[in-house]
């Protein structure tokens, strides 16, 4: 079987958000090789609780029920993504509560009650040991809607919610692509479920 040897990490550089290591990691036929990756410097002390929250939620009007999602440049890559809205987990709190707290701060809706939360999820695992929660929030119909608490790199980056009706997510997120959007990889999956 094949592993990786986590004291082998060789720290090649750290910025405020992230560290490149290289690690040394077993094949399964036991040949030793050396892999890079990005290690997130915020990491909870508590293996259980994953770097961040992504939020699957539904707003109810009249016309349906709407996708809640976020627009916002990314400058790793250049363009504005279509997400999910998301964020990371702050020591010691939990992942309902980050949850909830991204939702307020992000999009200005308030009064969600969590429904589910999933066990931690790779995001990109052959480059980062990065993980997320996919947290699902109920809003009440009318939920409480206060404005966005952008806060740090989140300001400056032009994050607008965008709403799309589920009945025709599939189109919309095409539209949104073909405009030059990148679309979040979950958030493509979640759109061929429908």
């Amino acid at each position: 079987m094949a592993s990786t040897d986590e004291s082998s990490a060789h720290v090649v550089g750290t910025t405020r958000w992230l560290r490149l290591e290289t690690i040394t990691y077993k094949t399964e036929d036991g040949v030793e090789k050396n892999w890079d990756r990005a290690v997130r410097t915020t990491k909870s002390r508590n293996p259980a609780i994953p770097d961040a929250v992504c939020i699957k939620t539904y707003l109810q009007t009249d016309d349906g029920d709407m996708i809640v999602l976020v627009r916002q440049f990314r400058p790793p890559i250049g363009k504005y993504t279509i997400e999910l809205p998301a964020g990371l987990i702050d020591e010691g709190e939990s992942i309902a509560d980050a949850a909830l707290r991204e939702l307020r701060e992000e999009c200005g809706y308030q009064g969600g009650v969590v429904k589910s939360v999933s066990p931690p999820l790779a995001m990109s695992p052959g480059l980062t040991d990065e993980n997320v929660a996919l947290v699902e929030v109920e809003l009440p119909k009318q939920p409480a809607k206060g404005k966005q608490e952008l806060e740090g790199d989140e300001e400056g980056r032009g994050l607008e919610v965008v709403l799309v009706k589920k009945e025709q997510f599939r189109e919309e997120l095409a539209k949104l692509a073909e405009a030059g959007n990148c679309i979040m990889m979950c958030v493509w999956g979640m759109a061929q479920a429908f």
